[in-house]
């Protein structure tokens, strides 16, 4: 401000005469400019279904979508979307996947308008697999595949690759790819008696690409959070549900047949969005 001022002092005498000549039809034109200015850089993460209305100034936001788990929830990012100020735009969070002691239900698709999509990954069953998410629209990493059998959860995926495949019957979960989710490990005994359900798949956070999920390797041992997502949880006893899914995205494990008890439940997806000059995904996207 001070410098604003100063510039005002040097403005000469004579210019200042010419503003007092300006005639009403003048000014009254003066008075109808906008003056442009550039829009605040920030972000708006939204963990359920809503509206997000474009702040002023923003004609451009770069976004990124988590489908719901059921197998791992696909990750998708799109940069550059064209905005309007003010304008009303619907996003859509899929929800994870429910787990039955039959078939579970799909994680739902996550989506900003129609411009970036992210779906879910499917259910599965003691006898099926549960497929990771993939064909959104966007840039990035397909789910983790869930097996069947007992299978642990599969992760979330990545923004350059892939979530990790959960371990099947006896198996260790295998770690994300591109920062996506890390598997957990399938149906399991460790050895000995008796066998606990698959454990949770890994989730992907939202902010920027990081680290890969790692695997979930031995019994009931869940697979890691990929990019700052959240880690799957452990099944608690051998009668439990299979392990559920880390947000975002993470999938759920398995069935245990032996049992008859129900899979876990896939993590919800999410949705972030930012604007502001230079920012964009996977990489220039951290929280201002």
């Amino acid at each position: 401000m001070p410098n604003q001022i100063e510039k005002l002092n040097t403005i000469a005498p004579a210019d200042i005469e010419k503003v007092n000549t300006l005639t009403d039809a003048q000014i009254e034109k003066i008075n109808t400019l906008e003056f442009a200015g550039e829009a605040v850089p920030g972000q708006q993460v939204f963990t359920s279904s809503g509206t997000f209305t474009v702040p002023d100034l923003v004609t451009s936001v770069s976004v990124v979508c988590v489908g719901g788990g059921g197998g791992g929830g696909e990750l998708s990012y799109v940069n550059a979307i064209s905005v309007t100020p003010g304008a009303s735009i619907s996003v859509t969070i899929g929800a994870g996947g429910a787990g039955n002691s039959g078939a579970g239900s799909g994680g739902g698709t996550t989506s900003f308008a129609s411009s970036c999509t992210a779906n879910g990954g499917a259910g599965g069953s003691y006898g099926a697999t549960a497929a990771g998410g993939t064909g959104g629209t966007g840039t990035g990493g397909n789910g983790g595949v869930g097996p069947g059998s007992g299978g642990g959860g599969g992760g979330a995926g990545g923004y350059s690759g892939a979530g990790g495949a959960g371990g099947a019957l006896y198996g260790n979960g295998s770690a994300g790819a591109g920062g996506g989710g890390g598997g957990g490990s399938g149906r399991y005994s460790g050895g000995g008696s008796p066998e606990y359900p698959g454990a949770g798949g890994g989730g992907v956070g939202l902010v920027v690409t990081g680290s890969n999920g790692s695997a979930g390797v031995g019994l009931r041992a869940p697979g890691g959070g990929g990019s700052g997502g959240a880690t799957g949880t452990q099944p608690a006893s051998p009668s439990s549900i299979g392990g559920n899914g880390g947000l975002y995205g993470g999938g759920a494990g398995g069935v245990h047949g032996g049992y008859y008890v129900n899979g876990g439940t896939g993590a919800n997806g999410g949705c972030r969005i930012i604007w502001g000059t230079g920012r964009t995904y996977p990489s220039a996207s951290a929280d201002v």
